[in-house]
């Protein structure tokens, strides 16, 4: 018989908790196929950004690169780069490695988190068979935000082999379940720019009134993670549809955006958004990229589907976005088992069913 390859889903997740391959982690932040990390009270301001030579322990990287030890009390300035000691510690079998991602809600506020494994020259990569802490570089990119011990900033997906579909398997998988629909629901037919090494999805520019935001610059208002009634307009402008259908993003500046199509992952696959795609242009539409498995997904084929909200930043020059204009591309991974639970179905998900250019979930409505 052959070897399974795919996603790990929750169930073995807590499995490997169990059996001691996750260690300091908890049960109650296990998500469909992935897991929620938490920041301690250790973190550290570096000088700039580190990443370990092969076998190197963190403690070499601190004692070259901190400059002094941050209360985590203190919020971490705007800019800064903070490396933080995670909760959780890894003893991977050999067969298993795993990928990292910002959660949803750290993406959307421009808090870039970014995993080290340590002895590991990689960002928000783990090894088949590692051993040894992890730690998380993070840069609060618009405005100061302060943090609390147990947040959850990113997320770790585990793998056995490689579980991305081919392109073949991606058109087949698209043409079965129907992956991307329009606003009132119709299945969008496969074709050449839809379906390939993935599926692309476009940029909304029409839909709304407010077709998105762009944090202010030089923002100084604190976001607190344990405050959940912020004022979105003491950290966010909202960007008006344009009468062009065209909107220049320029580089250092963050936007929150929407695609025009809805899209699902169904309960035997999971996605992840391409971080960055040349193809599409010089700019990167995410800072979060995971989608669990159920995303966007009801028993009733006609109500299926849930638009991806984007975190997009221009590289180099202004880059003009127009309307129905490619902006993502979503890479889908098969599952070694259906979770236990779906994302927005049966477990509580802040995102399930969005629709325009939410905001994080510190904010409130208005």
């Amino acid at each position: 018989m052959a070897e399974r390859y795919g996603a790990l889903p929750m169930q073995l997740i807590r499995e490997m908790m169990q059996a001691g391959y996750i260690r300091g982690g908890s049960e109650a932040h296990i998500q469909p196929a992935s897991l929620d990390l938490t920041v301690t009270d250790e973190v550290y301001r570096l000088r700039g950004s580190y990443l370990p030579r092969v076998g190197e322990p963190m403690a070499e990287i601190l004692a070259r690169g901190a400059l002094f030890k941050h209360p985590i009390d203190r919020p971490l300035e705007q800019n800064g780069i903070y490396l933080i000691r995670l909760a959780e510690t890894l003893a991977l079998p050999p067969g298993i490695h795993a990928t990292c991602s910002n959660k949803s809600s750290s993406g959307r506020i421009n808090l870039r988190g970014r995993l080290i494994a340590e002895g590991v020259p990689r960002f928000d990569d783990v090894p088949a068979g590692f051993h040894g802490g992890l730690w998380l570089e993070v840069i609060p990119k618009s405005f100061p935000v302060r943090l609390h011990p147990g947040d959850r900033i990113n997320q770790i997906r585990f793998f056995h082999g490689d579980a991305r579909l081919s392109i073949l398997e991606h058109r087949m998988t698209y043409d079965r379940y129907g992956l991307l629909r329009d606003a009132h629901g119709t299945r969008l037919p496969a074709n050449a720019e839809r379906c390939g090494r993935g599926v692309t999805m476009t940029i909304d520019l029409t839909s709304e009134e407010i077709i998105g935001w762009r944090a202010k610059p030089n923002g100084w208002n604190i976001l607190d993670t344990a405050v959940f009634t912020h004022d979105p307009r003491e950290f966010f402008e909202p960007v008006e549809r344009p009468a062009n259908g065209e909107l220049v993003i320029r580089p250092e500046a963050f936007y929150i955006l929407s695609t025009k199509e809805h899209i699902i992952t169904p309960p035997t696959f999971a996605t992840e958004m391409a971080a960055y795609d040349s193809s599409k242009g010089e700019f990167r539409s995410h800072f979060a990229g995971f989608f669990d498995p159920g995303w966007g997904w009801t028993d009733a084929d006609e109500t299926r589907g849930t638009i991806a909200v984007l975190e997009v930043e221009a590289y180099g020059h202004d880059f003009v976005l127009r309307d129905g204009q490619p902006i993502c591309l979503m890479v889908y991974e098969r599952m070694l088992d259906i979770p236990d639970k779906l994302y927005g179905a049966d477990l509580k998900s802040n995102y399930s069913g969005q629709t325009g250019p939410r905001l994080a979930k510190w904010f409130r409505a208005g």
